[in-house]
């Protein structure tokens, strides 16, 4: 790919109005909008996204582009069983508790309308798993699951493990269910940690079109970008450690491509699940 065009651009600028008497407009404070201009052309640009769990690591080599220390993650499961030897001997509701991070208003309880139709524990289950999966605070970050007589959350995103995550359900109305408080962790939620070349392909080292990235000796200019709120990252290059709590922007930037950090690669660790957006020029 040839590469034409490249700079970098920084502004800060405020506008501020006068307090004083007898005084009127506004000002603009700050130096208007700046080209970096390379003294040394890049000749290679590109851009990744990195989604980091909470306590993972990843390691961006700055002079082949390639990302290491990805943790393919898991699905954190719940899963919880109906006790009843005869289903549901009164009509009425069961109501079901669901705990999570994740769901809004929880410990959010949940009414289950049952029937004497449902005699066996396995018909209470299925009517337990059709209100919750139509139960939006539960479906926005949850599949629903199980067979027989078990229930189950399957969350969406693996984002770790939620030690709250807890399915409990007891009479109300109804009778003839065994009440449960706990339920079983049956898999351990294991965040993602990965690096992404554009959405859902995994970052491989090579540019837009697929060529492998060169060998590069230098940085002319790095833009990180996090939207992530209550994260923080930590940017160590094996001499200079920064941390950023995001949301943050951090532009740097030099004009004959000095590399800016003390080492090609680079560990970026995230406290609190993190995205990253990097912009690169090197050369």
């Amino acid at each position: 790919m040839a590469i034409t065009g490249t700079e970098a651009r920084y502004q800060l600028i405020a506008t501020t109005d006068p307090s004083q008497v007898h005084v009127v407009g506004s000002q603009a404070i700050g130096t208007p909008q700046s080209t970096v201009i390379y003294t040394d052309t890049p000749t290679v640009a590109y851009s990744l996204a990195m989604l980091i769990a909470s306590g993972d690591t990843l390691t961006l080599d700055f002079e082949t582009g390639a990302v290491t220390g990805t943790v393919t993650g898991a699905f954190q499961v719940e899963t919880a069983t109906i006790v009843a030897a005869s289903g549901a001997t009164t009509a009425g509701n069961l109501t079901v508790t669901v705990t999570s991070a994740l769901v809004t208003g929880s410990p959010l309880a949940i009414s289950v309308p049952l029937t004497l139709a449902e005699n066996t524990a396995a018909k209470v289950a299925a009517e337990v798993r059709a209100v919750l999966g139509a139960t939006t605070a539960i479906t926005d970050h949850y599949t629903i699951g199980g067979s027989s007589a078990d229930y189950s959350l399957t969350a969406l995103v693996r984002l770790g493990n939620d030690a709250t995550l807890n399915l409990a359900h007891a009479n109300g109305t109804s009778a003839g269910i065994t009440a449960a408080t706990t339920s079983t962790n049956t898999t351990a939620g294991i965040g993602q940690t990965i690096a992404y070349k554009t959405a859902g392909t995994a970052w491989d080292a090579t540019d837009s079109e697929g060529i492998a990235l060169p060998t590069m000796t230098k940085l002319h200019s790095l833009l990180i970008k996090s939207d992530s709120p209550g994260a923080s990252i930590e940017v160590d290059d094996t001499t200079n450690v920064t941390n950023y709590a995001t949301p943050f922007v951090s532009l740097s930037s030099n004009q004959a491509g000095a590399h800016f950090f003390a080492a090609d690669s680079v560990t970026f660790t995230a406290t609190g699940n993190a995205l990253l957006f990097l912009d690169v020029h090197a050369g």
